[in-house]
């Protein structure tokens, strides 16, 4: 029985080691430079993926997700889920209240690559590489982008007016794991599964806006005094009882300032994360203050 109950713990553990020692997760580090016309609520940007393959196969191609294809048609999975479920807001959306990515132009290490929508499906594309992808090397992928930013009832990207979350908003590589790749339209439900690395993201915009995104700001005295100066105002508007502000007949005003003529870039660098996100508005409040960390 001894020897029987040995055997048995020397397998699971070949087994948990043999487990581990397959185990991998490909790096993915993405660089974006973005500017946000608020004026018809598109943003313009470029982006460098570098990516790196840890698995132990060699890659013939590389599944991109374009997300906000999702608001574009009632013929995408997310339009489909909300009807479904009863929503009819994309069915019946306008043209205008809806949004896509387009104006893409894949490139690989500098060499334009041959592209499709995966399974017809307009949130996922495909590239075909022009030589494989060996284990432990890497490619940089390089693109501009186009995004209509679509109305923020439909979904967790999109705008109200001026006031803007931007989620799952560039194109994105799936995830590549020991089960092969992930192509995941986008669905109104549960998270995303996504590669992790660093991001280096750049975002311009009119100087009056309050940011806010994933990430530690970079070079940012500039948007800290900004910052700062808004807290003095909120600070003020709190001691005379201003905050909200009203109209003569009582009513919450939520009008958008008029957008500074100047605009502002904004640095934002994070390491080992597996996506980044920003919110902007003109009319965010803004505190600050402390707090200590235990064991810090």
């Amino acid at each position: 029985m001894k020897n029987s109950i040995l055997l048995f713990l020397s397998v699971i553990l070949s087994l948990i080691g043999k487990g581990q020692s397959n185990y991998f997760q490909q790096e993915v580090n993405t660089e974006i430079s973005v500017l946000l016309n608020d004026k018809n609520n598109t943003l313009i940007g470029a982006e460098k993926i570098t990516y790196l393959n840890n698995s132990t196969s060699i890659l013939d191609s590389v599944v991109i997700h374009l997300w906000p294809n999702a608001y574009k048609n009632v013929d995408t999975e997310l339009a489909k889920q909300k009807y479904e479920s009863g929503s009819t807001v994309i069915k019946y959306a306008s043209i205008n209240e809806r949004g896509y990515i387009d104006s893409l132009n894949f490139k690989i290490d500098n060499q334009k690559v041959k592209w499709d929508y995966y399974n017809n499906h307009l949130d996922i594309a495909i590239l075909y590489l022009n030589k494989p992808l060996k284990p432990k090397q890497k490619i940089v992928i390089e693109t501009p982008f186009f995004v209509k930013i679509p109305s923020a009832q439909f979904s967790r990207l999109g705008h109200i007016g001026q006031s803007y979350q931007i989620t799952q908003w560039f194109p994105k590589p799936a995830v590549f794991d020991e089960n092969g790749w992930h192509p995941l339209y986008y669905l109104d439900q549960g998270e995303f599964y996504s590669e992790f690395g660093s991001y280096d993201v750049k975002i311009t915009l009119p100087e009056n806006y309050v940011i806010m995104a994933t990430g530690d700001l970079v070079d940012g005295e500039k948007e800290l005094e900004f910052l700062n100066e808004k807290v003095k105002l909120t600070e003020q508007k709190i001691k005379n009882n201003k905050l909200p502000t009203k109209d003569s007949l009582g009513r919450k005003d939520m009008s958008f300032p008029k957008s500074s003529e100047k605009f502002k870039t904004v640095h934002f660098k994070q390491k080992n994360v597996h996506d980044f996100a920003w919110f902007a508005d003109k009319r965010y409040h803004v505190l600050t203050g402390e707090v200590e960390l235990p064991k810090s």
